[in-house]
């Protein structure tokens, strides 16, 4: 299946999922709203004075209860996603909340098992940096420091990209296996790349990451319009997020062994 392909059967597959689906897209919208509503808990106006941050102005109190919530209920919507990415044919129901939920809070230990060597290295980079810092003279030419911390920046880049690659590919596979050990296993997700090829996944990847551009242009656009443009942004967001769910899990089916032919 080619890049177009599968940019199209992921937008049918998410518009054919909400449209006319309304209780099932009533979900995801209620479901995000508490983290949608923290930008009305406070005034900016009232918590900057001139360029001093007013700590006390903030209603801490509020924003901790809706992120709370949020940060619960986004666990629901991982969980959809997993039953996305085991292949479903068509859009599953929000069913069988009790393992919605155990999915979402899986999938999201995947996804921390591989970022946690990038907070690591990250770290281990800021030490390195400050030390090398208060290690040179006070007359150290300003070129030796930023030529260091270049390359602190790009050694985090690079390992944040090779995160990305295996991680999308490793949350797909968990979801498949039903395994976290699985979903981070290094050797059997660089089998998948391959068999997809290195350059056929990347394709597919800059193929997702012009569709996500696109994407960001119109919430940039929709967030622009007065008082109805986050309300438009929650609408829309769903759509996005199944999309994204089945175009991985289409890029995923590319590195699946194809049966051979009988002679």
């Amino acid at each position: 299946m080619d890049i177009g392909a599968l940019l199209s059967d992921s937008f049918v597959y998410a518009q054919e999922a909400l449209v006319g689906k309304w209780t099932r897209w009533g979900i995801f919208i209620l479901f995000a709203l508490p983290f949608s509503l923290i930008q009305f808990t406070f005034d900016p106006k009232t918590i900057m004075t001139g360029t001093t941050m007013n700590w006390g102005a903030i209603p801490w109190g509020q924003i901790a209860v809706l992120a709370g919530l949020g940060f619960i209920l986004s666990f629901f919507i991982s969980g959809y996603t997993v039953r996305i990415y085991r292949g479903a044919k068509q859009a599953p129901d929000f069913t069988g909340w009790t393992n919605l939920f155990v999915d979402g809070v899986k999938l999201a230990v995947v996804w921390l098992l591989w970022f946690l060597p990038i907070i690591v290295l990250a770290a281990i980079c800021a030490i390195a940096f400050f030390s090398f810092l208060s290690a040179q003279p006070t007359a150290m030419p300003n070129i030796t420091l930023l030529l260091f911390g270049l390359l602190l920046l790009v050694v985090v880049f690079v390992s944040f990209v090779l995160v990305i690659l295996f991680g999308i590919l490793g949350a797909v596979r968990f979801a498949r296996t039903g395994s976290i050990r699985e979903g981070i296993r290094f050797s059997a997700i660089l089998t998948k790349i391959r068999t997809i090829g290195w350059l056929s996944y990347i394709i597919l990847l800059i193929g997702f990451i012009i569709a996500m551009v696109i994407y960001a242009v119109i919430t940039g656009i929709l967030s622009a319009i007065p008082f109805i443009g986050w309300v438009l942004i929650l609408i829309i967001n769903p759509v996005f997020m199944i999309f994204t769910a089945r175009y991985f899990a289409l890029v995923y089916d590319q590195g699946e062994s194809q049966p051979v032919p009988p002679v």
